[in-house]
């Protein structure tokens, strides 16, 4: 979309609309507006037909040179503590936009109507709302929606806010591409996004500066990541390994680890899945689609810092070669591990791939899964589980967090659950044995014990990933969950 900051009146628009934030007992607004429209606007507010309700937008017309423009009004509260509300205004204008057929606005930034010197966050949220709210997944739909907002001009008498706009829009604008690539990877269907599929569009989509290498299933196998292999090995569609490399600081050995679980579809394997939970697992690759799009994004920003993501691949099914409960295989790091329920894949292909994250001595790892349906049920799917074994590290990630408006909730990596983990007959189980409680926290600390106390990071976005009821601002299906979060933790923390 084309972003543009001018400084000028609204009354000299030459784009299809205008958007004006307003709100309740605003004073005039003629400087930035012109005469003409602020009269119209204060007609309006004086009648009965804007109300001033929470998010409400009404629109009307006003004659300029000889046409009629409209107008659309934006109620928002003069003082709001979370961008948030911006987001949700931003996606909701942007779907009446597309119903009203609009191609081109001009907005009068937030900033403006608030006389707001010091901050740029209510502006660049709504726009945030705005390019969430164009997302739209319809690569298999015979009839394409054709309509699409196109260019948002953005009027303010700020020096400092159109520097600031000017400076970022095309980060924006990048942003959203990865974002949107990430939804479509997860939306795209299970016989289509293979894990050789998903490996293939790694390598043909990556960007220029990345090294990709992909491992067959015969090499994951020479390597001794075991629990892929055995995850993988019921399918007719082997498994993948993708390692990405960005070298984006060419004068440190410094580096940051990115996992991503890419389960391209889970039936449960040989712990089948009941049917209700079987139709919508094409999304249990959603941790590998968004540290994909997010070491894109780094790239594409030619950002100071060195990463190495990892994505597992596999397709979990049942079959005659399927893994068994009561398996037991040696993982990657040697430790061996007694298979209780073949539903519990997640956490084995990523105990191989964070095995293999230390072995290049990384500043932190962070790992990015659909993981346990017990995280759904306890925080809902407007809020992923956050695990860490540094204090720290949740502290500033939940920072992110609170800005970016995808939140987080800090779960225990409660030690006395340790033990449950404990197998008879190997080092470790893949799950509790017994009673199924606190099953985030056991699946979190069978992931600790693969991360050799480097600091560490593990996001279960089991309920947050894909939705089923419409989100104010992320839509439904694919959410593009943690993209732009890991993105803005790596580029505040790491970026040298």
């Amino acid at each position: 979309m084309k972003i543009l900051c001018r400084k000028k009146v609204a009354l000299d628009s030459r784009k299809d609309a205008i958007v004006i934030p307003i709100y309740k007992n605003i004073p005039s607004i003629r400087a930035i507006t012109g005469k003409k429209i602020d009269d119209e606007l204060r007609t309006i507010l004086d009648s009965n037909y804007f109300n001033f309700e929470e998010k409400e937008i009404r629109s009307f017309y006003v004659e300029l040179n000889k046409k009629l423009k409209k107008i659309y009004l934006v109620n928002t509260p003069k003082e709001v503590e979370y961008p948030e509300v911006y987001r949700e205004l931003g996606a909701k204008i942007a779907g009446i936009l597309n119903d009203d057929k609009i191609y081109s606005i001009s907005l009068i930034a937030f900033e403006d109507i608030y006389n707001e010197k010091k901050s740029n966050a209510s502006t660049s949220a709504f726009m945030e709302g705005i390019m969430f709210s164009l997302y739209s997944f319809d690569r298999y739909k015979t009839k394409k929606a054709h309509h699409t907002l196109e260019e948002v001009e953005i009027i303010t008498n700020m020096t400092r806010l159109k520097s600031y706009i000017d400076a970022n829009h095309a980060e924006w604008n990048d942003i959203f591409k990865y974002v949107n690539i990430a939804k479509d990877l997860v939306n795209t269907p299970p016989n289509d996004l293979t894990p050789a599929g998903f490996a293939d569009y790694v390598v043909a989509s990556a960007h220029p500066s990345l090294k990709v290498t992909v491992l067959d299933e015969h090499e994951i196998a020479e390597r001794g990541m075991n629990l892929i292999t055995a995850v993988g090995k019921g399918s007719g569609n082997p498994p993948r390994f993708v390692h990405i490399v960005y070298n984006g600081a060419t004068d440190t050995t410094n580096n940051v680890a990115i996992v991503g679980k890419g389960v391209t579809f889970d039936s449960g394997g040989t712990n089948l899945k009941p049917s209700g939970s079987l139709e919508r697992m094409k999304d249990d690759m959603s941790g590998a689609a968004a540290v994909f799009a997010v070491v894109n994004l780094i790239a594409s920003q030619n950002l100071p810092v060195n990463i190495n993501a990892y994505l597992p691949m596999v397709e979990n099914t049942i079959g005659g070669k399927a893994t068994r409960p009561g398996d037991i295989v040696k993982s990657f790091s040697g430790k061996t591990v007694e298979i209780l329920n073949t539903d519990a894949e997640g956490r084995l292909i990523l105990a191989d791939a964070l095995y293999m994250a230390t072995q290049t001595d990384p500043e932190i790892i962070i790992d990015i899964a659909t993981l346990t349906g017990a995280c759904l049920v306890a925080l809902g799917d407007q809020c992923a589980g956050l695990f860490s074994n540094r204090k720290f590290l949740s502290k500033n990630i939940s920072d992110i967090s609170s800005e970016v408006g995808e939140d987080l909730w800090e779960l225990p990596l409660y030690e006395n659950y340790a033990a449950k983990l404990k197998s008879k007959n190997a080092d470790l189980q893949n799950m509790a044995s017994g009673a199924k409680n606190a099953g985030a926290i056991i699946a979190a600390l069978f992931l600790k014990e693969f991360v050799e106390n480097y600091p560490w990071i593990h996001l279960d976005i089991a309920g947050t990933a894909f939705l089923e009821e419409k989100h104010p601002v992320f839509g439904n299906q694919a959410s593009g969950f943690g993209v732009r979060l890991i993105y803005q933790f790596i580029k505040r923390y790491y970026v040298k």
